[in-house]
């Protein structure tokens, strides 16, 4: 495809629209313009990559956002949301939910300083790190292009693990950085979508024709062990998300790894992922 000219916001925002049904939002600086595009596109009645009008859900708080994001992954439905800063941590308690139930919800983040002695909507990596006990994958884009390709990656990543994935860029620094950049076309994100992990995501909504349990009160010894249970999603984690980049330079040329290898190679494209599991990160 042609080159485009757009910022980091409108790169993740056109994957995260195509790829989601359910689209939760609720704006904060610098994250605004992912959910407003996702709005207007939802309004003109543009499709996703499954011929659906994405439903948008704008919420009173980003915790509201978080729970609709909940409900939505708990009926077996694709969902997102996006955020930054102090919007990050409200969703806090729902993460930690989500990562529990081993739902495949994607977040992205416009990454920002937190308010402490005062509010900067400039950046660091503060909200980031702030997350990283509730369960959740971290994916980490350092340029437009990249966001943009991170932006798929995660949500191909979080259905194949059957983990959420929250993919983050710097607030500003990239959001808001205009660069030209070769897009995603829709023939490329079916390539690399994994409609079989789809499937079987659906299977395990919650639905009356087919009860389970979710969300009980346990005692020590069974809360222990189901929470010792998920471990080995995370230890295959990093395995799936080296084998989706894998595929998605067959399909597009361009190359990501999950981490540094010191290679030395200038230019390489090297984001770093890092993920937490249950009792702290399993890998660095």
């Amino acid at each position: 495809m042609r080159p485009i000219t757009v910022d980091g916001n409108e790169a993740v925002a056109r994957v995260a629209y195509r790829l989601s049904e359910v689209v939760a939002i609720y704006p904060i600086t610098p994250s605004s313009p992912m959910a407003e595009l996702c709005d207007e596109w939802a309004a003109k009645g543009e499709p996703n990559l499954f011929g659906l009008v994405p439903r948008m859900v704008e919420m009173q708080s980003e915790g509201g956002a978080a729970g609709a994001l909940h409900g939505a992954l708990q009926e077996g439905v694709l969902a997102t949301t996006f955020t930054a800063s102090q919007g990050l941590l409200l969703m806090i308690p729902d993460m930690y939910k989500i990562a529990g139930q081993a739902l495949p919800g994607v977040i992205h983040v416009a990454a920002r300083a937190l308010a402490t002695h005062a509010l900067s909507i400039f950046g660091d990596h503060q909200d980031l790190y702030a997350v990283r006990p509730t369960g959740w994958a971290i994916l980490v884009s350092d340029s437009v292009q990249a966001a943009q390709d991170l932006a798929g990656i995660a949500h191909i990543t979080a259905l194949k693990a059957s983990l959420p994935v929250l993919h983050a860029m710097d607030g500003f620094r990239t959001s808001h950085e205009v660069q030209k950049i070769v897009p995603l076309s829709d023939r490329e994100l079916k390539a690399l979508f994994p409609f079989g992990a789809l499937e079987a995501y659906r299977r395990r909504a919650l639905t009356p024709e087919a009860p389970v349990i979710r969300g009980t009160a346990q005692n020590p010894d069974h809360y222990f062990q189901n929470r010792e249970a998920i471990n080995p999603y995370y230890l295959r984690l990093p395995q799936v998300v080296a084998e989706t980049m894998e595929h998605f330079a067959q399909v597009t040329g361009r190359r990501y790894a999950p981490y540094r290898k010191g290679d030395g190679v200038e230019g390489a494209i090297v984001p770093r992922i890092f993920n937490a599991g249950v009792h702290g990160p399993l890998s660095r």
